[in-house]
């Protein structure tokens, strides 16, 4: 159970969208299909700086299978997605939504052994960073608060890592992401697209590409409530070009949720 923090602690879920006359029912790894438009084949716009985030973002970790829940379970909606990203789940309900953000980014961090700058705050607005919880600085929760307290500190090591991110998300939410990340201006990959708050929900822009019209569209990845798979959305709107989305200013509708209010962000 996720402890509440000045009562503003929040699940994350959304509405699903559903509508099984309108769903994918062909997942599959967004790399092995071919996706036409026109009779022109949808051509990603690569990038080529191989430590940046974009890049790190258009070769996730994707593999094929079923949305698998923190228990080891396949949820019920499996036609929301085309593609699994490949990093655990973990046996607790804690990585939802804005939590599988915040996982990317710290895998990307991780990765660039940028170690010190992988942190996040809480919704009560403190900034708890991997840092801290390897120099032994743990966070305990109290009546209606939390308190930090002095332990023994943990290495820098993947474990560490996994263990420091179970803790960020007992306290952080889509509304606490929402303001420490940066303001976006356009769809792009890397973009997040969030609607903070209690439920709230978001979605991050993985990749980009050309259609044969010559119109950027767009591959989304997000986690989900109950903590779920991080999983590459399929499309039910325009299932010919399913994973990828036309996105433009206005109501956006995914295969698991519709954005009315939302705000463009951007973790750089």
């Amino acid at each position: 159970m996720r402890f509440i923090i000045l009562s503003s602690i929040c699940l994350f879920s959304c509405s699903q969208v559903s509508d099984t006359s309108i769903t994918n029912n062909n997942p599959a790894t967004a790399e092995k299909q071919p996706y036409l438009i026109a009779g022109t084949q949808i051509v990603p716009v690569k990038q080529k700086d191989k430590k940046s985030w974009l890049y790190f973002l258009q070769h996730l970790p994707i593999i094929d299978g079923p949305i698998l829940d923190y228990r080891g379970n396949p949820v019920l909606y499996q036609q929301k997605h085309t593609a699994i990203i490949n990093y655990d789940v973990g046996t607790k309900d804690l990585q939802q939504c804005a939590d599988a953000l915040m996982r990317l980014r710290a895998e990307y961090l991780f990765e660039q052994h940028r170690y010190h700058e992988i942190g996040f705050h809480f919704v009560n607005g403190l900034l708890y960073k991997w840092d801290e919880y390897c120099s032994g600085i743990k966070v305990v929760p109290t009546h209606n608060d939390i308190k930090l307290i002095k332990a023994l500190p943990s290495p820098y090591t993947h474990e560490s890592l996994r263990k420091y991110l179970d803790v960020v998300y007992n306290y952080a939410s889509t509304i606490s992401l929402a303001k420490e990340l940066k303001k976006a201006s356009d769809f792009a990959a890397g973009t997040v697209v969030i609607h903070p708050g209690s439920p709230g929900h978001c979605f991050i822009i993985i990749d980009e590409a050309t259609d044969g019209y010559g119109e950027k569209v767009f591959k989304l990845a997000e986690g989900y409530s109950p903590a779920q798979s991080i999983y590459v959305l399929s499309n039910p709107i325009e299932p010919e070009i399913s994973p990828w989305y036309h996105l433009h200013r206005g109501t956006i509708t995914t295969s698991s949720c519709k954005f009315i209010d939302y705000e463009m962000r951007s973790f750089e």
